[in-house]
C-alpha cells in the first residue's frame, strides 16, 4: 500500500487563548512538575494545510525539530496543538516543523516555530475563547 502524501503546511500561527477546564488541569499539573507558576493562557499553534488531507489510518506524526508533538487536533483550516508553558517557545524558537511516519525519515514543512507575540499585561479574560481562535 502506497503511504499517503505528507500534509502540505503553508502557514503557522500562534494564538493565545483562554484555557478550557481540561487545559487548566494540564497547566496545574505542569506548574507542579515544573515547580513554577504558569499563566492561565493556552497557546494554540495552528498549521494551515492546503489542501486538507483525507482521513487515513496511516497518519503523520508532527515534530518541532526532534521533539514529537504528542497530540494534535484538526480545525477547519488544518491542524493545531496546544502549549501551556511559554518556555517551550524559547526552547524551540526557529526550529523546523516537520512530519514523519516512522520517527526517522522527516518531511520538512519549510515552516519554523516562532515566539508568540503576547503582552504580559493582557488579562486572560481578554483573550479569545479557543472556539473563536480556531473558527
Amino acid at each position: 500500500m502506497q503511504p499517503p502524501a505528507p500534509p502540505n503546511a503553508v502557514a503557522v500561527e500562534v494564538v493565545a487563548a483562554q484555557p478550557t477546564d481540561a487545559d487548566d488541569a494540564a497547566r496545574a499539573h505542569l506548574s507542579r512538575t515544573a515547580d513554577r507558576s504558569l499563566a492561565p493562557v493556552t497557546y494554540l499553534v495552528k498549521l494551515r494545510l492546503d489542501p486538507i488531507p483525507p482521513v487515513t489510518s496511516l497518519g503523520w506524526a508532527l515534530y518541532v525539530d526532534d521533539f514529537r508533538i504528542p497530540k494534535y487536533w484538526e480545525y477547519k483550516d488544518g491542524i493545531y496543538f496546544k502549549i501551556f508553558d511559554p518556555q517551550f517557545f524559547s526552547d524551540h524558537q526557529g526550529e523546523a516543523l516537520r512530519f514523519s511516519q516512522n520517527g526517522t525519515d522527516f518531511i520538512d514543512t519549510g515552516l519554523v516555530l516562532a515566539l508568540p507575540d503576547i503582552s504580559p499585561q493582557v488579562s486572560p479574560a481578554d483573550l479569545p475563547k479557543q472556539t473563536d481562535a480556531l473558527g
